[in-house]
């Protein structure tokens, strides 16, 4: 008979019974995904979202669905014990499946970095794989260390495709993540998350030394499509345009949160030195 273990969940207000050594997983987050298989439990993986690509192994894994949607004729032949879901954007999800009679683990939303961190260590304990997720957790926080800059170098604006230009307030681990290399967010002082479609007018207020792009997955882009497309938006006047200091980060980059993400945090901070 296979042993259950509980974990209470604040999200949902319940316990919630899973298995003690989960073997049929769904993934519905890339950063879920990530940590998964940074934990070495790859393999435990049935399905992930059409998002998870992190690391290259995880394409090849059947897909679910997306934040908003899941196509339930494949995930009822993959017959998961446990689907991990992340919480704000998949909310609505969290509900939907429960109704459907799966098991559902919320995994919060991070507002910082340390935030990550102990999400790591939740899909650990998760996955029975509490000693891996320890010593994950340690290399995370060295890395960071590593990362880390006494004095900040400058002022930066991010913006990133969500099927529209947004931003980032001050709660948010992409803020900390950003402070943390030394890049002061303009809009970190708005206590916030995400900013939909900011206003140029304020942008070019705050006239940031940086930009950080980060494209919608799948699309086609270059650098000079969005620089056309900011200056089009009457940004062309930014002292970071001028100067030339827009950098392009890779799909997912800043967006997802799992470990991958001090891997940008790491090219950021090469690009800007």
């Amino acid at each position: 008979m296979v042993q259950q273990m509980k974990i209470y969940s604040e999200i949902l207000g319940k316990q919630i019974e899973i298995p003690d050594d989960p073997q049929r997983i769904v993934s519905l987050a890339p950063a879920i995904t990530d940590t998964i298989y940074e934990l070495g439990a790859g393999d435990k993986l049935a399905g992930v979202s059409v998002f998870c690509d992190t690391p290259p192994e995880a394409r090849e894994k059947p897909r679910v669905g997306s934040y908003y949607k899941v196509n339930y004729r494949i995930l009822e032949q993959l017959k998961p014990d446990l689907i991990l879901v992340t919480t704000g954007a998949q909310r609505d999800r969290i509900y939907e499946l429960e109704e459907k009679g799966y098991t559902v683990i919320p995994i919060p939303l991070p507002v910082n970095l340390y935030d990550i961190l102990s999400n790591t260590m939740s899909i650990g304990i998760i996955l029975n794989k509490m000693a891996e997720s320890m010593i994950l957790t340690q290399k995370m926080m060295a890395r960071i260390h590593d990362l880390s800059v006494e004095q900040p170098i400058g002022t930066v604006y991010y913006e990133v495709d969500l099927g529209g230009p947004t931003s980032i307030g001050g709660i948010t681990y992409i803020d900390h993540a950003l402070r943390m290399i030394g890049l002061n967010n303009i809009f970190g002082n708005q206590r916030i998350t995400w900013i939909i479609n900011p206003d140029p007018e304020k942008i070019l207020e705050k006239n940031p030394d940086y930009i950080l792009y980060e494209p919608k997955p799948y699309s086609k882009y270059s650098k000079e499509k969005i620089i056309k497309e900011l200056e089009e938006r009457g940004l062309s006047n930014l002292k970071a345009l001028r100067e030339e200091r827009l950098i392009m980060i890779k799909p997912n980059g800043l967006a997802h949160y799992g470990p991958a993400l001090l891997d940008t945090l790491k090219e950021i901070k090469h690009s800007i030195h």
